[in-house]
């Protein structure tokens, strides 16, 4: 398995191809949901937990609402265009100032917990590199101009 991050160049939104059907189909919805469900726990305690409601009860409707666009996205049912209809990634994001720190911060969350589910290297690798790519569309803040912003103010 490789669990490599890139660098986000900022601004940039680069092409992604969603993870293939073996996927979905070695860890099956059910799966997905207890992947997800697990992920999110460790996110609410990481750098970003800020981020997500650390209210338990709606920490829960968070998981079962977002999961049903990862269960789409990776070939099943369509719950979340049928709940919500179109997935606009930039509207939904633009919310909360995303980083780079940020993004690596989630992946690494994500890495945590794909490693312990059996599945075949292959299928877990190709939802890694769909997500690796995919989470650069988020990133909303450049922090070189954060970096900027502090220097300029301090003088």
């Amino acid at each position: 398995m490789d669990f490599s991050i890139s660098k986000t160049k900022f601004g940039e939104k680069p092409p992604f191809e969603y993870p293939t059907p073996l996927f979905l189909q070695e860890m099956g919805e059910e799966g997905l949901i207890k992947l997800f469900s697990d992920f999110y726990d460790l996110l609410v305690d990481s750098d970003i937990g800020n981020f997500f409601p650390q209210d338990e009860a709606l920490l829960e409707k968070v998981k079962a609402h977002n999961v049903k666009f990862f269960i789409e996205a990776c070939g099943g049912e369509k719950h979340y265009t049928n709940a919500v209809g179109h997935f606009d990634m930039l509207k939904t994001h633009e919310m909360f100032s995303i980083t780079e720190k940020a993004r690596r911060e989630w992946l690494g969350c994500m890495e945590e917990v794909l490693k312990k589910v059996d599945i075949s290297p292959e299928a877990k690798q190709s939802f890694w590199n769909f997500l690796e790519t995919f989470s650069k569309h988020t990133v909303n803040v450049d922090e070189r101009l954060e970096l900027e912003d502090l220097v300029v103010s301090k003088k």
